[in-house]
């Protein structure tokens, strides 16, 4: 499988939904100020690793589709957890697309895929993609906010409600030691937000990615939170998981920040100790957020991953923190292509243990391909939405 050449990209994204986003911008185009973040206070263990001392993290991505959802999304996502048996699993971003047409049917979509989790009793949360509004053109009104404060009545869900800023998703989980209630380890969650908009000062974003950036307020929040979390119980190191990659997840596949080429890839492998292949572009924020300097100035953030863009698998090392991508999950949306649509279909696996110097030991990836379940091209839809709770 090639590592660079690119397939076509997932048809209508980019600048035909840009008009959704609300709430980011003044009427003027100017970009609308925002209240400053309140200091943070550091938050208790809603997590605990096991008497082991070890815990497990299930990154599910791109799960999109809507309320028939592909059964092999669900049996991917059901294997993965009674293999895995992970503390904590989360569906990171692009959870739904478009195709509900009441708030009853994007109820169904996203309930079908996260009763793997809500089922088994594993503690789960989402982050937002840029897709999980997209039914509200056909009248369903069920923005992220609405989305939010429905997945919070499950029992085992931990996401968190913070209006305060930007984003529905943001969030920070502490995983309590198995002695005692200190956390041991840590996860961040943030919303990247969905599309940038129209215009800013008079100029549109023609030439750009035309997706929405982490907004300073977002970057100000981590910031503030990480400081409290110290103050109250030293560093605790940490996974961050949000949607849209980040620029410098380009910089580190090319080893270069205004070169796309292989030459300099080949080199960047090295450097960056990079693993895992790259079949699409690196569809970033159309504005370099600054997250990446904030995670290097507070030191607290081992690894950076995402989705969004389905087909890309990849991780390495860059400057002391891992920046990678979770495969696509979904059967319902777009893969690979051709006979081979469905071979990057899955899931990742983050390895936790307490006794070990750093705590984090490792990633790796899991594909449906290796779990026995049919790669066909053919849509499987289930016959009936799951039961709503």
């Amino acid at each position: 499988m090639s590592t660079s050449s690119p397939v076509p990209r997932r048809g209508v994204l980019i600048g035909s939904t840009a008009a959704a986003i609300t709430g980011l911008f003044a009427a003027s185009g100017t970009a609308a100020a925002a209240a400053p973040a309140k200091k943070s206070t550091a938050y208790a263990p809603k997590l605990k690793f096991a008497a082991d001392g070890k815990f497990k993290i299930v990154q599910f991505n791109d799960t999109q589709d809507g309320p028939r959802t592909d059964r092999r999304t669900l049996e991917l996502m059901n294997k993965v957890l009674d293999t895995e048996k992970p503390g904590f699993a989360l569906i990171n971003g692009d959870v739904i697309n478009g195709s509900p047409k009441t708030v009853t049917e994007v109820k169904q979509a996203i309930n079908n895929v996260v009763q793997p989790m809500e089922s088994r009793g594993i503690p789960w949360a989402l982050t937002f993609g840029n897709h999980d509004e997209d039914s509200m053109p056909n009248g369903t009104n069920m923005s992220d906010a609405k989305i939010l404060d429905f997945i919070r009545g499950y029992e085992f869900n931990v996401n968190a409600k913070n209006d305060k800023i930007q984003g529905e998703s943001n969030s920070q989980l502490l995983i309590a030691s198995s002695k005692n209630a200190k956390p041991a380890f840590g996860i961040w969650l943030l919303d990247s937000n969905r599309y940038a908009p129209d215009a800013i000062g008079g100029q549109d974003f023609e030439g750009l990615m035309s997706y929405d950036w982490i907004r300073p307020e977002q970057i100000a929040w981590y910031r503030d939170a990480s400081k409290a979390t110290e103050l109250r119980y030293g560093k605790v190191q940490s996974l961050m998981f949000f949607h849209i990659p980040l620029w410098e997840h380009h910089h580190m596949w090319y080893g270069a920040q205004f070169t796309s080429n292989d030459a300099d890839h080949e080199k960047a492998v090295k450097k960056h100790s990079i693993e895992g292949v790259k079949n699409e572009g690196i569809y970033t924020a159309a504005f370099n957020s600054g997250m990446f300097t904030a995670l290097q100035e507070r030191g607290d953030v081992r690894g950076v991953y995402c989705g969004h863009d389905h087909i890309n698998t990849f991780k390495g090392d860059y400057y002391g923190i891992e920046l990678g991508y979770a495969p696509g999950t979904g059967f319902g949306t777009y893969g690979l292509g051709g006979t081979e649509n469905h071979e990057l279909r899955g899931a990742r696996v983050f390895e936790l243990d307490e006794n070990r110097d750093g705590v984090y030991t490792g990633t790796r990836t899991i594909f449906a391909k290796d779990l026995g379940i049919d790669m066909g091209t053919k849509a499987q839809p289930i016959d009936e939405p799951l039961p709503l709770p």
